[in-house]
């Protein structure tokens, strides 16, 4: 079986983004070295599942580099990446739960194991996808102290948005335990929670 893991930064009110989709508040947290366990996941996961708008991020970030795990970027317009060439980028459009079986398929065939980890590394619009088809395994949440009051919502997911006390975190995971959390030094509290 594939299992889908996400891991992400949260604000304290839900927010992956800030306006216009500033990142500044989250990039702070990384100046002290830590990695918050992001290399040991990397390690450990076979695939990269991730928006286009993320991919896009990336691309003007860092560049057209190698891929060093298959990355699978969900798109309705795989045109706008024409001068993507590497192998180890796949771009898929459709219904996420389709996708999600395409990208075990083919993990599976690469990896020749059928027991795939597949790290869910962001895109709102994605989680919001999984958590509906009821894709994810595990969430991963690194929650900051900043209250950013606007931006790009972690979870927007249709219906009510917010549980009883207003948070739209516990709302969105309600079918998902909370299994471990951690504190940091920095300020972030880590919040492990897996699918019931």
């Amino acid at each position: 079986m594939t299992e889908f893991i996400f891991y992400a930064a949260v604000s304290s009110d839900g927010f992956i983004a800030g306006p216009e989709g500033d990142m500044a508040w989250a990039e702070k947290y990384l100046s002290g070295g830590d990695d918050y366990g992001f290399f040991e996941l990397m390690s450990s996961c076979s695939a990269v599942l991730m928006g286009a708008e993320t991919f896009a991020f990336e691309l003007q970030a860092i560049g057209n580099e190698p891929r060093m795990l298959p990355t699978f970027v969900l798109t309705s317009n795989s045109q706008r990446f024409d001068g993507v060439t590497d192998p180890n980028v796949y771009f898929l459009g459709g219904e996420i739960t389709d996708i999600a079986a395409a990208i075990h398929n083919q993990v599976t065939a690469l990896t020749k194991d059928a027991n795939s980890l597949v790290f869910v590394f962001g895109g709102a619009s994605v989680v919001k996808q999984m958590l509906e088809a009821n894709l994810l395994d595990v969430v991963r949440l690194f929650v900051t102290p900043d209250v950013l009051g606007g931006g790009v919502p972690l979870f927007d997911l249709t219906g009510n948005n917010e549980d009883a006390s207003g948070n739209p975190v516990s709302a969105a995971l309600s079918k998902f335990t909370q299994v471990n959390q951690r504190s940091f030094s920095s300020g972030l509290v880590e919040k492990i929670f897996a699918r019931n």
